[in-house]
């Protein structure tokens, strides 16, 4: 038995060897650090009657109308929030504000983004009720600031 766990462990490494050599072109990078979409969506969390002491998160995703600017890298947007269904309850729909809600975007391959100044984390519960700013840098390193602003949300 150990001849075939030694057997398979040097088979096992030989196929997991890397073939690549030092000194190969590192390829292009991209330029680009555009934001492409935006979301937003109200979090909250429900004790878990037959488990005590477990808990679970439950989310629902706001309707957003949005325009991106990519000349300006400004993105406006209008938030509906939905009407109350069996997945999010009045309760929670009354308690969905501007200023404790989840935003998220989608950018430009292999770029990153992070909050300036007060901007809130994206993913994270933040205050969305004035405009905020975040810095999408490219892979090259280039970066471009976007300002976000809420025109409206309606309920």
């Amino acid at each position: 038995m150990k001849k075939y766990n030694i057997l398979l462990i040097t088979l096992l490494s030989i196929l997991f060897t890397s073939c690549l050599k030092d000194g190969l072109e590192i390829g292009e990078l991209s330029t680009e650090c555009d934001v492409t979409n935006v979301k937003f969506e109200h979090r909250w969390v429900i004790e878990n009657s037959q488990i005590p002491g477990m808990a679970e998160l439950r989310f629902k995703e706001m309707s957003v109308a949005k325009i991106i600017d990519k000349e300006r890298c400004t993105i406006d947007v209008t938030i509906t929030v939905p009407k109350v269904d069996a997945n999010y309850p009045e309760e929670q729909r009354n308690a969905t504000v501007l200023s404790n809600i989840a935003c998220s975007f989608e950018v430009s391959r292999a770029a990153s983004v992070k909050p300036l100044g007060a901007s809130p984390t994206l993913g994270k519960l933040g205050d969305y009720t004035q405009e905020r700013t975040y810095r999408v840098t490219s892979a090259s390193g280039e970066y471009k600031d976007w300002v976000l602003k809420v025109s409206a949300f309606n309920k």
